[in-house]
């Protein structure tokens, strides 16, 4: 074994603990995403405050999901044993599910499938309303949201659910510890949708009102006016805040707008060209007006009325079938279908080409290389631009993709994604510059990595089918965006004046479709809009004072607004000091960082580094390989010469997933990188042609993402840092080993022997948590007589910890942990102190040079220093160490001092409304005593009430004294514990 390499990789194990508690948010950053400011604001103010109880509230597309993901995983690196429960609408499952996997390391288990396996342990399981609720002749419901299970609830664009199912959820959120509400258009205007939304998140003053008979927007209102009224000085903004932070009724709501982040986000630039039709043109409309004038759009926009309106709108060729059909039926719509017919043969031309050959001809003369989705609306109009384009440009005889409707109707049982993505392989690599589509595009297929805007030729008659193609290009990147892109979207409309489809574009106009996303609509309000383009194309008009589906703010009513301490300057310089902050060191990256890295692409190359000196240490066999599909490149970890060399006993510790048996069924493919994550992400890869599933078909194996919060990374974290303790701490004896310095390395100079010893910091670790149970609470409940009572107080005291688990993450977003590391060089003089910078060069196996040669480490024959003197020497160091901890702790302490403030105001809030409530439910108890049935069952709630009082006092007289006593510095961790090595550097001739 390689000790000089083994302490390498257990050290840079516990940088990677270190990272994570700084640069890393407490672990959230370790999703497969990079930031961008609204999010990481976002992040650090959920994870920040004394409760998770928030609405997220961000417009369409700034990325929600991402953020839960972010959350859930420091949740889950906090505590391991965390599990989330997340209720979806239908339409939103198979995203959370990718999602959950592709970027926040979960294989989620989903409610109704469950089958007692390991998915019961799962730490996010999906369920649908229907799936929590038993309703009159339906089945019995298939998952409870028991939050003795799960700890958090998400609850996604509750607005989408039906009104008694985020009633239902609503009063379940009740017992939850900890919850997130995600929605674009929450309608906290409206009461019926604001008092189930803000009883999830807000749920003392839900139970005030509950019990008071009172509205909780009134019950907010006293809770602002009274807050204001306790204001020494209403002008002073930090008396404001902290007013804003204890009673504010958005105190926990969360909204971003894609203007507030232009300089990170893409802008949409719209451009409606309006020109006057052909003859032939208008005579079509003029038929498609008959067809429909008994049309009823309450009923939906299909049949073949419809159908054929659309098709007329189209080109001369999609139109001819539909009008020879009508020609059959006589009379005066078979006359006007037959003249229309032969219009169309003896003038085929279409008015909207020259404006597209106009489009195209401007583009392409400034940047010859753009590429375009061109909306052609179906399948004749698709083969008309195909064979027209390229006679005015030659170029593109061969630089022309398609993209048509699969012939079946239900096109996502038949569409495979990958053959779509051979499809647009040349469009992708920019061998072709146009795609033509129909109406129809495959949702999650991106394409904003391959085209610079989007052309309506003819426009889709549904409103979220136009949405869903202005998506495909108008997205965010996967490494995100950076300040000052200003990437630009350009949507192209050409409407024919006096058209039905042009009304349609007007209105989709007036709805704001096409300025930003369309916000999740529930089923009745999706056939509203609906209907509302129907009327419209009947009518060949808009309605006025139509209002955009994506309002600007909440809804909300509050006067606390501008006490907001969460603003976007604010954001913004907590994101810009995030951007500049160093990477931990020792870092151990063999390459210059380019100035513009961020945090994230730093990590991400001391991550390559460490896995060569993985593998190059033959502890685990680290090698790349590429997809038996389509060539796409990943790594593997796998047991170092399994069925070679017989060497798998010299693995250190067992990875997750990973077989001894054969490197096929063995090995573990990952990427670290973000920018390895594809267009659309994929899941898995085929690693041998072999691989087959149990019914013999083609079985992907899951592709790893590796960072925080993954089994295989956390695998090799835990392994190497438990290892490194074991094997150099301080109950061994110093370890010595030769270490052998290949030509270039750069502590070829600093010295015959070393000895270094680190130690590693955190401001709050899990050893300052107390116990469940105080022995005060261990008395309350002891006096309770029933299994009920006594899981209710035990519910009690796990929102405690909940809370004081809450101050440990403040404290850590406060305070990063740190590595102090210390080293010494023996000369002829004794022995002197070496910087820190010349320490993390001794424990640097990478070089840069050409060769790309590696320090390796042998076991001398004979010691290389007396065991007394490297006893003494590391006892020197660890007094060094202690000195330089112990300023950590004192400057820990002053730097988390504002902090813990905050959080001691925001958690008396929570207990003096929490034992106010209790007062009020014991009262009304004790007012209302049987008429009739045995005394002793209103005795007993009277005295489960007292219990329940009882406890929260208890419980809020415990936060306040943990809080001073961190505070105080009277709480204080163990001494840390060191790990030491002696280096005898050995330098090639």
């Amino acid at each position: 074994m390689d000790q000089y390499l083994r302490f390498i990789n257990g050290l840079q194990a516990l940088r990677r603990k270190t990272s994570a508690l700084g640069i890393g948010l407490g672990g959230a950053l370790g999703v497969a995403a990079d930031p961008l400011p609204h999010q990481l604001a976002t992040v650090r103010r959920v994870l920040g405050d004394s409760h998770i109880r928030h609405l997220l509230s961000d417009e369409v597309g700034l990325g929600k999901t991402v953020q839960a993901l972010m959350i859930i995983n420091a949740l889950r690196w906090q505590d391991p044993s965390h599990r989330t429960l997340v209720i979806a609408p239908d339409n939103l499952l198979s995203q959370w599910q990718e999602e959950a996997w592709i970027r926040g390391h979960v294989m989620p288990a989903i409610a109704g499938t469950i089958d007692g396996s390991d998915d019961e342990t799962s730490p996010i399981t999906l369920a649908r309303p229907r799936d929590l609720m038993t309703r009159t002749g339906q089945e019995a419901r298939t998952i409870s949201a028991d939050p003795t299970v799960f700890d958090l609830l998400i609850v996604d664009e509750p607005q989408t659910m039906p009104r008694d199912a985020i009633q239902f959820v609503s009063q379940v959120a009740d017992e939850f510890r900890q919850v997130l509400v995600l929605s674009a258009t929450p309608r906290l205007g409206d009461p019926s949708w604001r008092d189930p939304i803000l009883r999830m998140i807000e749920p003392e003053a839900a139970f005030r009102a509950r019990i008071e008979g009172r509205p909780l927007d009134e019950i907010l209102e006293d809770r602002e006016a009274q807050a204001i009224l306790e204001l020494r000085n209403p002008e002073d903004l930090l008396e404001r805040t902290n007013g804003f932070v204890r009673a504010g009724a958005g105190r926990r709501v969360i909204r971003n707008g894609r203007a507030d982040w232009g300089e990170y986000l893409p802008q949409r630039r719209n451009h409606e060209i309006r020109i006057q039709p052909l003859a032939p043109e208008r005579l079509r409309f003029e038929i498609a007006g008959m067809l429909l004038q008994d049309a009823d759009p309450e009923q939906g926009l299909q049949g073949s009325a419809w159908t054929s309106a659309k098709a007329l709108q189209r080109s001369a060729r999609a139109a001819r079938t539909v009008l020879a059909d009508l020609t059959t039926r006589g009379g005066t719509l078979g006359k006007m279908a037959e003249e229309a017919r032969i219009a169309s043969l003896e003038n085929p031309g279409d008015s909207r080409l020259d404006a597209l050959l106009d489009i195209l001809s401007a583009q392409w003369g400034g940047n010859p290389d753009k590429a375009f989705i061109i909306v052609c609306g179906d399948n004749p109009t698709i083969d008309m631009l195909r064979t027209a384009l390229p006679r005015y440009f030659p170029d593109l005889a061969d630089a022309i993709s398609v993209l048509r409707r699969p012939a079946s109707t239900d096109v996502e049982g038949v569409t495979n994604l990958r053959e779509i993505q051979e499809t647009l392989a040349p469009m992708l690599s920019g061998d072709s510059r146009l795609l033509l589509v129909g109406d129809w595009v495959q949702a999650g297929l991106n394409l904003h990595h391959a085209a610079q805007g989007i052309i309506f030729f003819s426009l889709p008659w549904e409103v979220d089918s136009i949405d869903q193609l202005i998506g495909r290009v108008d997205r965010l990147r996967s490494t995100g965006d950076r300040k000052g892109a200003k990437r630009t979207i350009e949507i192209w409309r050409i409407l024919l004046e006096g058209s039905q489809e042009a009304a349609i574009a007007d209105l989709v106009s007036a709805l704001g479709v096409f300025d930003s996303p369309l916000p999740p609509l529930s089923p009745s309000e999706l056939t509203e809009v609906q209907a509302s383009l129907g009327q419209a194309a009947i009518k060949r008009q808009t309605t006025r004072g139509v209002s955009p589906l994506a309002g600007k703010g909440t809804g909300l009513q509050t006067r606390f607004a501008s006490a907001d301490p969460f603003t976007l300057r604010r954001a913004s310089s907590e994101y810009e000091s995030w951007h500049e902050r160093p990477c931990p060191a020792p870092a151990m990256m063999n390459d210059r960082a380019r100035p513009n890295d961020t945090p994230i692409r730093k990590e991400e190359r001391a991550i390559g580094a460490w896995l060569r000196a993985i593998s190059s240490s033959t502890d685990f066999d680290v090698g790349g390989r590429v997809d038996k599909e389509d060539g796409y490149g990943f790594q593997t970890i796998w047991y170092h010469g399994v069925g070679e060399r017989g060497r798998a006993g010299d693995s250190p510790f067992l990875l997750p997933g990973a077989s001894r048996d054969n490197w096929m069924t063995g090995h573990v493919p990952f990427i670290y990188r973000r920018s390895a994550i594809t267009a659309p992400p994929r899941k898995g890869v085929f690693t041998d042609d072999g691989e087959r599933s149990a019914e013999g078909s083609k079985s992907a194996r899951p592709l790893h993402f590796l960072d925080h919060g993954g089994d295989l990374h956390d695998a090799l974290v835990h392994g190497y840092s438990t290892g490194v303790m074991e094997q150099f701490g301080p109950t061994k004896p110093v370890v010595q080993t030769s270490v052998r310095l290949p030509e270039g390395h750069p502590a070829r100079d600093i010295g015959p022997i070393v000895i270094a010893t680190f130690v590693s910091l955190d401001p709050f670790p899990d050893e300052l948590l107390p116990p469940l149970w105080s022995p005060a609470a261990n008395e309350i409940l002891a006096s309770a007589p029933t299994e009920a009572q006594r899981k209710s107080l035990t519910a009690d005291r796990r929102r405690l910890q909940v809370m004081l688990r809450a101050i440990q993450r403040r404290v850590r977003l406060e305070v990063p942990a740190q590595m102090l590391r210390i080293g010494s060089v023996k000369g002829k003089d004794g022995w002197t102190g070496l910087s820190t910078e010349q320490v993390d060069l001794c424990l640097q196996p990478l070089t840069s040079s050409t060769k790309n040669a590696v320090a390796r480490g042998k076991t001398p024959r004979s010691a290389l220093e007396k065991p007394e003197v490297t006893r003494a020497v590391r006892s020197s160091q660890l007094s060094q160490l202690n000195t330089e901890a112990t300023r950590y702790q004192s400057e820990a302490l002053q730097r988390s001092r504002p902090a813990l403030e905050y959080l001691a105001m925001q958690i008396f809030g929570h207990f003096q409304a929490e034992i106010l409530n209790r007062e009020l439910a014991l009262e009304r108890r004790r007012s209302s005593p049987p008429e009739s049935g045995p005394v002793e069952l209103w005795q007993g709630q009277v005295a489960a009430l007292e219990r329940s009082l009882s406890m929260a006092r208890v419980m809020s007289a415990e936060a306040s004294a943990y809080i001073q006593e961190y505070g105080s510095g009277r709480m204080l961790p163990k001494s840390p514990q060191p790990f030491s090595i002696l280096l005898a550097l050995i330098t090639d001739t």
